[in-house]
């Protein structure tokens, strides 16, 4: 899938949770506006790269876009009641409440206010990288790790369950960036194919 970008290197836990939920709690919360350019890496569970790809980020707590550019363009737009995600080659908009969409996924820790660290995670913090552990059974992904320089988000990676990586570097990011509702808006082409559910 073009959008796990949803995704984090197992590191040694060497901090109490408690400490590290409240300490990246105080991080995600002066990143409530933010722009940023992305480079993302896809690795299979023999550290093959399946993927490379290039884009940008958009984010408005709980609004969010994802813009892939290169190789293949896709968006990804979260509106705060649907997450839809267009592929232009395919001409094909996909379309989700965002609450099923977001349930149990790395992209909630970044858009939800509502997300209560502590009950949903074990935390770990090391080197300046929080690593995120899902207590539900049902997770899509088996950890994600933030990374933070000077304070500011600069990677994210997201481990699934059967070994597969996405690595993100994140470029050029903007926190307290002036961004308007209609950023987040989707306009597709006349004739697209709407897929919902």
């Amino acid at each position: 899938m073009k959008y796990w970008f949803l995704i984090a290197i197992s590191l040694c836990w060497t901090t109490a949770w408690g400490d590290s939920r409240a300490a990246l709690s105080d991080l995600l919360a002066n990143h409530d506006n933010l722009v940023a350019g992305f480079e993302q890496e896809i690795r299979g569970g023999r550290n093959e790269v399946l993927e490379r790809s290039t884009g940008r980020m958009l984010l408005k707590r709980p609004l969010f876009r994802w813009e892939i550019d290169t190789p293949y363009p896709q968006m990804l737009v979260a509106d705060g009641e649907t997450l839809k995600i267009y592929d232009p080659d395919l001409e094909q908009l996909m379309v989700r409440t965002l609450d099923a969409a977001l349930d149990h996924t790395p992209l909630a820790v970044l858009t939800r206010h509502d997300v209560v660290l502590a009950e949903n995670y074990d935390i770990a913090e090391e080197d300046g990288s929080y690593i995120l552990r899902p207590k539900a059974t049902d997770a899509l992904f088996a950890e994600v790790t933030l990374g933070f320089e000077d304070g500011i988000l600069s990677a994210l990676t997201i481990r699934d369950h059967l070994g597969q990586v996405t690595f993100i570097r994140f470029n050029r990011v903007q926190t307290g960036a002036v961004l308007q509702s209609t950023d987040f808006v989707l306009d597709v082409p006349p004739g697209t194919d709407v897929i919902e559910g």
